[in-house]
């Protein structure tokens, strides 16, 4: 196994600065190799060997999709102590959201009870803990702060960061993702509304968003705005109120005339 490499990592300078109990700068991290379980082959040389995108690739790992497992801040320093720093054009993380939820998966078990499976038995289900999402005291922002430091330094000048999150730890966040890339460096809040519906009984408003929290490194960040064609069944789903008829109205866009049908 080669020998472990010690990285340095540079402190943050943004402001606001968020403080918590336990709070401590992350000035090195040791780097041991990380565990390559997979590689596919997404615009990879050997199907595009003229793609910019290898232009400069470190030369230890294959010109393809590569693929990790391990703890991320062992792997995040692997990839800084061979040849990513300051490479990354785009990072996306959905870290845990610090819901103080054991998150559960079905499983099917043999037998009533859990036992090797005979003839005529029936197969029962139970729960199994997948990972927890319980955080003691300050651990969580600790935890964070560390990652989006290493972060950083993978990103380029022309990168961009995601950070998806929820109503439990969001403003936090945001207060961490100042103080490591800059106030002046968030480029939109973005808000995912998905459907959830107000239950009878509940005793305030129904948590039905996300949030995702869009920061560039540098001034030359990189912006490609990507538009769908939508198709007849998407456009038919467009709907809006008519105060005329006090009716929800279906809205189709057809060669540019606009056709209107009225909902009951």
């Amino acid at each position: 196994m080669p020998d472990p490499k010690s990285i340095t990592i540079k402190p943050a300078k943004g402001r606001p600065m968020l403080t918590w109990v336990g709070k401590r700068p992350l000035r090195n991290v040791t780097a041991y190799p990380a565990q390559l379980v997979e590689t596919y082959n997404s615009q990879s040389a050997t199907t595009n060997p003229q793609s910019s995108i290898w232009h400069d690739w470190p030369s230890a790992f294959p010109q393809t999709g590569l693929l990790f497992h391990g703890d991320n801040k062992d792997v995040l320093a692997h990839l800084l102590a061979n040849g990513f720093r300051g490479k990354v054009k785009l990072i996306y993380i959905d870290p845990p959201f610090d819901s103080s939820a054991d998150y559960i998966r079905k499983v099917t078990l043999r037998g009533a009870g859990g036992t090797a499976k005979l003839d005529g038995e029936s197969y029962a289900l139970g729960e199994q803990i997948q990972y927890t999402d319980i955080w003691a005291n300050d651990n969580y922002l600790q935890f964070m702060y560390e990652r989006l430091l290493m972060l950083k330094e993978l990103l380029g000048e022309d990168g961009n960061i995601y950070l998806h999150c929820d109503w439990h730890k969001g403003h936090m966040l945001r207060c961490l993702m100042d103080e490591v890339f800059g106030a002046d460096n968030l480029k939109n809040e973005i808000v995912w509304r998905y459907s959830k519906y107000q239950m009878r009984g509940m005793s305030r408003f129904v948590n039905n968003h996300d949030v995702l929290y869009w920061y560039s490194k540098g001034n030359e960040s990189t912006y490609n705005l990507v538009t769908e064609k939508l198709d007849e069944p998407k456009l038919l789903k467009r709907k809006k109120w008519d105060k005329e008829t006090a009716k929800i109205v279906n809205v189709r866009d057809d060669q540019g005339k606009l056709i209107v049908t009225a909902q009951p």
